[in-house]
Formats: structure tokens, C-alpha cells, sequence
């Protein structure tokens, strides 16, 4: 369980003479750690806005499909600029943002889409359990890597090691009562965590037992962004991680 794994992780923590401060979203008060999260999602941000400001002088000359293509960009930039920009960004307006832009997902078959497959880079979420690790100085960056059917999560400490949480994936079928809505829209997929391990470097590493199970719901997707809803009424949002120059 994570209160296993923070019994675990809490001597390291104190060694690293963190006092934990109030619990913002995965951006903490001390920016200067993240700065290469930051810079991987204002570059995403240059981008989008570049594609906005092509079609703002063509305004009267696009059609249908590049009218759409502004709106998400439009959307897509404001919401990755809250995240980043803001220390506490309040849940009702990130909901509110994501509500309007999912209406633009150019993948409506999300959990079975090809640009799932890939390692994604935590932006922002509502998870006590991963903004624990932030909020108490232990990480700086934290990924998700889906590949095909399996999962591996991985939360890097600034002074090496990490908690490694890997898992089983699936679809739901039609069976599945308690799945209707996204499962209908092709959205969800059930997850399953299979093992757990924690690196604390010279302290030793340390296998956990698995730590749940649940589902997500992809509700936006494309090849810049990726929008999760879960089981447990969280929201994870997502870039894909790339290397900083």
C-alpha cells in the first residue's frame, strides 16, 4: 500500500531536510527543481500557439477542419498554461477547461489509439498520493510509460533511485456493466499493478507489494497532450516526454 511505501520512503525523506510545505499540484513553491518540466511543456505551448497564430491571418480563408484546429489550439495552450503558470491552479477551472476542450479530441477510440503508446510526462493532477512526492521536495519529474498491455509509472528522487509501480492493462468488453459510459465511447481502460519497487540508492532497494487497481478514462488525446479522468475521481494531464536541450 502507499502508506507501506512511505513508511519506507520516510528516513530518506528526512534526510533531505525537507519541511513539507502546504500541498499545492505537482508544481511546489521551489520552481527552480522543475525547470526542465517547465521547459518541456512551454515547448509544446510555442508549438501550439505557432499553429494558432498560421490560421488567426487566414481567418477568413479556412474551412471547417483548420476553424477546429484553432479552437483546440486555443484551448489546448490555455490549459497547459494554467497548469504551469499557476502554483495553486483551483480544480473547478481546470475541470472547466478540460470539459470544452474534450469536445475537440480528434481521437474519440482513445484507449485503443496507437498515440497512446508511449511514455507521457505528468503535467498536473489531483493524486495526493503522486503530488506527496513533489510537495515534499523528494521529486522533480514523474512519467508514465505505456507499452501495449503493460504500465510502468515511475517517480525519479532528485538524488537518484525512484519508486518504479508497473502493471497489467486492458479494455473493458461489453460485458462490463460498471463501465458504460466510457466504455461505450471507447475511452477507459482497466489497469492492474503487479509490482512495486523502491531504489533509494545507497540505502538499498526495496520490492513493495501491488498497490491497486482501477481504471482511467482518456477523455482528450493527440500526439501533444493527453487529458485522464480515473476511478477515483482524480485527473492526470500529460505531455509526452522528450528530451531538454
Amino acid at each position: 500500500t502507499m502508506r507501506l511505501i512511505l513508511a519506507i520512503l520516510l528516513p530518506f525523506t528526512m534526510s533531505l531536510k525537507m519541511t513539507p510545505p502546504l500541498a499545492p499540484p505537482i508544481f511546489s513553491n521551489n520552481m527552480s527543481g522543475l525547470d526542465s518540466v517547465r521547459s518541456i511543456v512551454n515547448k509544446k505551448i510555442d508549438i501550439i500557439n505557432s499553429i494558432q497564430s498560421m490560421l488567426d491571418g487566414r481567418d477568413s480563408q479556412i474551412n471547417e477542419d483548420q476553424a477546429l484546429s484553432k479552437k483546440r489550439a486555443e484551448l489546448k495552450a490555455n490549459l497547459l498554461s494554467t497548469c504551469v503558470q499557476s502554483l495553486r491552479p483551483n480544480r473547478g477551472t481546470v475541470e472547466e477547461m478540460i470539459e470544452e476542450l474534450s469536445k475537440y479530441s480528434p481521437v474519440e477510440e482513445s484507449a485503443t489509439s496507437p498515440l497512446l503508446q508511449k511514455e507521457w510526462l505528468l503535467v498536473w493532477t489531483t493524486e495526493k498520493e503522486i503530488n506527496i512526492f513533489t510537495d515534499w521536495g523528494i521529486s522533480e519529474m514523474i512519467t508514465q510509460t505505456i507499452d501495449r498491455n503493460q504500465l510502468v509509472n515511475f517517480i525519479g528522487f532528485k538524488r537518484g533511485g525512484g519508486l518504479s509501480v508497473k502493471g497489467t492493462l486492458s479494455i473493458p468488453n461489453g460485458d462490463d456493466d460498471s463501465n458504460v459510459e466510457g466504455m461505450k465511447a471507447g475511452k477507459r481502460t482497466n489497469f492492474q499493478f503487479t509490482s512495486a519497487n523502491i531504489d533509494l540508492g545507497r540505502w538499498g532497494s526495496f520490492n513493495a507489494p501491488p498497490i491497486g487497481e482501477g481504471w482511467f478514462e482518456t477523455i482528450y488525446l493527440d500526439d501533444e497532450l493527453r487529458i485522464d479522468t480515473n476511478s477515483r475521481d482524480d485527473i492526470l494531464i500529460c505531455v509526452p516526454q522528450t528530451e531538454v536541450e
